[in-house]
């Protein structure tokens, strides 16, 4: 029987990107090849022996299983947890794409919603076929996630490329204080070579994750620069945070 590493599994509501609001279960898996400065899960990076499961959907209350699950467990957890109002099981980490494996294993009747950091395109054709929504982040180079951005950027370009063929796509880009018109180009320019229509989510960063919020005078700035290359951008912050959701 199939297994995988999981952190935890639970109900709640999206609060990133154009699907915002939109009522989900959550499959987060553990272990995550970067390390990004403003990554709030940093406690998925790595394996652990111990995954928290909600015990009804929407009450924060938990109980804990032993680590690795088999995957009839998780199916079984994610059919208790659904509602009417559910529409996809989030599939999210640390990186999934590391459990590709296993997640072309998973027998749901639910459409499966992919958060990636888009860091693996030869898993990401393993999943083209059966990944119905892909939300694809694009690091930048101050976020720090890898010491070798250039080859990150390829691979995540890559993945969007396959996932934009076969699922619904969107690129997500987290903006810091710091960030410059300079380095998201890169980033624009390689979406732009896929696809003009793919939608692109500029993501300001959470203050409370230990980053300063963006001047909003520079994230208009760098909407105009994308807009000027994408028919789709938008800024979307991370509204579970505001609401005080998982």
């Amino acid at each position: 029987m199939p297994s995988a590493q999981v952190s935890e599994i639970f109900n709640s509501i999206q609060g990133e990107g154009p699907y915002v609001g939109v009522r989900q279960v959550f499959l987060r898996f553990q272990e995550c090849q970067l390390h990004c400065a403003y990554c709030d899960t940093p406690h998925t990076r790595t394996v652990s022996d111990s995954c928290r499961i909600e015990k009804k959907a929407g009450t924060g209350d938990f109980f804990n299983v032993k680590n690795p699950l088999d995957r009839e467990h998780i199916e079984e957890n994610i059919r208790k947890l659904w509602t009417p109002s559910t529409k996809h099981v989030a599939l999210t980490g640390g990186e999934p794409l590391i459990n590709s494996g296993f997640i072309k294993e998973l027998e749901l009747e639910y459409p499966l919603y992919l958060e990636t950091n888009s860091g693996f395109p030869e898993k990401a054709r393993e999943l083209r076929d059966i990944i119905d929504i892909a939300s694809c982040d694009i690091k930048l180079p101050e976020h720090e996630a890898t010491d070798h951005y250039h080859e990150l950027l390829e691979n995540e370009l890559e993945t969007v490329s396959i996932f934009n063929e076969t699922a619904k796509t969107f690129v997500k880009l987290v903006v810091l204080a710091e960030t410059t018109i300079q380095s998201i180009s890169p980033a624009v320019e390689g979406i732009a070579s896929i696809d003009r229509d793919i939608p692109l989510v500029l993501q300001p960063v959470t203050p409370a994750m230990g980053k300063e919020s963006i001047a909003t005078g520079v994230l208009l700035e760098l909407m105009d620069f994308a807009g000027e290359k994408l028919k789709d951008v938008r800024v979307i912050p991370q509204t579970h945070k505001l609401m005080g959701l998982l």
